[in-house]
């Protein structure tokens, strides 16, 4: 053991894994069952938020002596938790079904923070529906409201709604298959 621990590239090891498992706390979003983040804020720290905060993290590997790094790592930990819980709270939460060639309910009214859970739980066929963002308000990043294409009927896609506006949605190999959500104050 002793051995070990004079080795130079210990601490290197061991800072890598607090890392890792900072990263693994913060985990996937709870938005999104199926495994894909696509930086849309459910709830604590955006994907831009988490990249930041690993970047922080590895300055933090940088300092000399192990004081310097525990304090710098508690520093960041602690903004970040801070940051995480200033984010706003999920308000009521309305669920929708895809269907094959239909969301269902098709038009959804929300107050601000709101949220919108889509199920691919009913599709009927083999074929593969996602949703996807057309129209939005300005401020709203897009690829943050895009699922991803499946048929697979465990699919789970939640995103938050953060500005007031209204948004339109579409299958992008369907067409038809729209869907309109307002959110008002």
């Amino acid at each position: 053991m002793n051995s070990l621990l004079k080795m130079k590239r210990l601490p290197g090891i061991l800072a890598l894994a607090l890392v890792a498992l900072a990263v693994g706390a913060a985990g996937v979003p709870a938005s999104a069952s199926t495994g894909t983040d696509s930086g849309a804020q459910v709830s604590g720290l955006s994907k831009k938020q988490k990249k930041s905060k690993k970047k922080a993290l590895k300055k933090c590997k940088k300092k000399r002596s192990a004081k310097k790094k525990k304090s710098c790592k508690k520093q960041v930990k602690k903004k970040y938790k801070k940051l995480a819980k200033s984010a706003p709270a999920i308000g009521k939460t309305v669920k929708v079904s895809l269907g094959d060639n239909f969301f269902s309910p098709a038009a959804v009214n929300l107050k601000l923070n709101d949220a919108v859970e889509w199920s691919w739980a009913n599709i009927g066929g083999r074929e593969p529906h996602n949703v996807t963002l057309t129209t939005f308000p300005s401020g709203v990043n897009r690829n943050a409201y895009i699922s991803e294409l499946t048929a697979e009927k465990s699919t789970r896609f939640k995103r938050q709604f953060t500005k007031v506006g209204e948004y339109d949605f579409v299958c992008s190999i369907h067409f038809e298959m729209t869907m309109k959500v307002n959110v008002s104050k």
